[in-house]
């Protein structure tokens, strides 16, 4: 080989080599922005979800001080239902990098299980049965131990 052909070898080389560097820096900058656009869609989701529920437990507050009767309770519940759905519904469709699967699996379990306590709770206003009501509570702390946990699960991903 002669110095010519070397020195183009070389000028090639360096080429295919800034090229790589270059798609490496693209591709990594793709990532972060994907994993950016993750974080601010569940973080909306997360946030009107915190939003919901305190509107939600103000009603129940309401039911518990005999502000509201059951059937009044039953319509508000039959409102909150839909609301909870179509948050659980944005959360299961989110892009989700792979790093933060963990996270949005439990933002998920989150709204759904509270969703549940309230199924539990409206059959509790229908039927009186205490059983009902009992398992509503539990789900709703059940809710919140995913929730915390999928705050602890977005944190731990970066």
């Amino acid at each position: 080989m002669g110095k010519k052909q070397a020195s183009r070898a070389l000028v090639v080389a360096g080429f295919a080599a800034i090229a790589a560097l270059v798609g490496v820096m693209i591709m990594l900058q793709v990532t972060a922005a994907q994993n950016s656009a993750f974080k601010q869609s569940w973080d909306a989701i997360a946030f009107e979800t915190n939003a919901l529920s305190q509107e939600y437990q103000a009603h129940e507050g309401k039911w518990l001080d005999r502000q509201y009767d059951n059937s009044t309770m039953l319509a508000i519940l039959d409102d909150y239902q839909p609301r909870y759905q179509e948050l659980v519904d944005r959360a299961q469709t989110l892009e989700t990098p792979e790093k933060y699967v963990q996270a949005r699996d439990l933002l998920v379990k989150s709204i759904q299980t509270e969703k549940d306590s309230n199924d539990h709770f409206r059959a509790h206003l229908m039927t009186g049965d205490p059983d009902e009501y009992e398992r509503s509570s539990e789900l709703l702390s059940l809710a919140l131990k995913y929730s915390a946990e999928a705050d602890a699960a977005i944190t731990a991903a970066g």
